[in-house]
């Protein structure tokens, strides 16, 4: 689960309680009630997204200090101290996992911090987002994972050296102070059983991960050993299977500690999931801007079929113009109702709508023309194939476009000779 070297040469570190931004450019640096207790929390920065960082064991915020100022330029940031560290008071009883992702959803309501939500784990951070996102997915844009803990991982060591992995748990045990023990011994139970306790599957978002793949031969833990970190980094790739977009990080340049020895991975894979998150965002209203003008359309169909072309006209066009759609994507609709859907009388208003909006169009002007030949209005095709032919030429379209304008116009021509 841990590094342990690099841990505790990071728990002298503590004391200095650095924030991951300083007063002057913190927007919020302060203490956060949450039921009757307090907790460390720090905000700066703006944007879509709110990146939120989990620290991992006998770790405060100021773990982030290398990482979050720079994410602030781009995005929100909120980094805490959980019950114990930093500035926030120990509690009577060691929290379980539960509870602490309990009280960040309490520090984000606090905080009115509405998402998206970048999550940001490191080592048992890394169990405290999935939990937050498992059972928030609606709220979770995003995953980073930096060399995060893993709750099969000692039970798969075990059966290759259960003494050197009871040896490890010792040495860990006897090198924490009195005020961590608590959640050290939360985290060993959940190692102990080899699995989180149930909750929902993780949504799937984009998400990074980075594994640690340094290795010490010879070193006194046995998770720092060769063997060992090849079975961390193959179980790491196979929790990543889950994510349909996501990608793993491999550093043998870092220990365990790779937000302070790489701050620069951490930061490009928080930029990563960000753009990730942005594009997914962008699908999905795309998504439901077509499901709604799809609906429009539908709506459009009927009153055509009451003979009521205006009101027909009127819909489909203050539908397409919310849509956004470009020239192309409506023209492909158009087709799409004229061909596939055999709707020619609506494919020829979403058809005159897309040369009227795109006027100096000769493709829209000849696809317009091409659904009004179909729906048997040969001299109204003829005007916009002649009108597509003037555009091509005025516009320099290559031959072969001008060749089948021209083609269409013969059509039409024939068409209207014929009895």
């Amino acid at each position: 689960m841990f590094s342990f070297a690099w841990k505790w040469k990071l728990a002298s570190l503590l004391s200095a309680a650095a924030l991951t931004t300083s007063a002057a450019a913190a927007d919020f640096d302060g203490m956060v009630s949450v039921g009757q207790h307090q907790l460390q929390v720090a905000q700066a920065g703006d944007g879509p997204y709110t990146v939120v960082f989990e620290a991992g064991f006998a770790s405060d915020q100021s773990v982030w200090r290398k990482v979050a100022p720079q994410i602030a330029k781009q995005a929100a940031v909120l980094v805490y101290s959980r019950a114990g560290y930093g500035q926030s008071p120990a509690r009577a009883q060691p929290l379980s996992m539960e509870q602490s992702a309990a009280e960040l959803a309490e520090v984000l309501s606090q905080r009115k911090v509405a998402g998206p939500l970048i999550l940001v784990g490191h080592s048992y951070g890394g169990f405290l987002i999935r939990h937050f996102a498992a059972t928030h997915p609606q709220r979770v844009a995003g995953l980073v994972f930096v060399d995060p803990a893993d709750e099969g991982l000692e039970t798969v060591l075990k059966r290759v050296d259960a003494t050197r992995v009871q040896q490890d748990q010792r040495m860990l045990a006897a090198s924490i102070p009195p005020k961590w023990q608590g959640e050290l011994q939360t985290i060993q139970k959940i190692l102990d059983a080899g699995r989180l306790p149930a909750t929902p599957e993780l949504p799937d978002v984009p998400a990074v991960l980075i594994t640690s793949v340094q290795s010490r031969a010879g070193s006194d833990f046995f998770q720092e050993t060769p063997e060992a970190i090849k079975i961390k980094r193959e179980r790491h790739a196979a929790f990543m299977t889950q994510f349909s977009s996501g990608a793993h990080v491999y550093t043998p340049n870092s220990g365990h500690g790779i937000q302070m020895q790489e701050p620069e991975l951490v930061i490009a894979a928080i930029g990563q999931v960000m753009a990730s998150a942005t594009q997914n965002a962008a699908r999905v209203a795309r998504a439901q801007a077509r499901q709604t003008l799809m609906g429009e359309l539908e709506l459009g169909a009927a009153l055509l079929g009451k003979q009521q072309q205006d009101a027909a006209a009127s819909r489909v066009a203050a539908a397409l113009k919310a849509s956004q759609l470009n020239e192309a994507e409506i023209n492909t609709l158009g087709f799409d109702l004229l061909g596939k859907a055999k709707q020619p009388a609506l494919a020829a208003l979403v058809l005159a709508y897309n040369s009227q909006a795109w006027a100096q169009s000769h493709n829209a002007a000849d696809s317009h023309g091409e659904a009004l030949l179909a729906l048997g209005r040969p001299a109204e095709a003829q005007r916009q194939f002649e009108r597509a032919i003037a555009l091509g030429q005025a516009g320099g379209a290559r031959e072969q476009a001008m060749a089948g304008y021209r083609q269409h116009l013969l059509s039409a021509q024939q068409a209207l000779t014929q009895p």
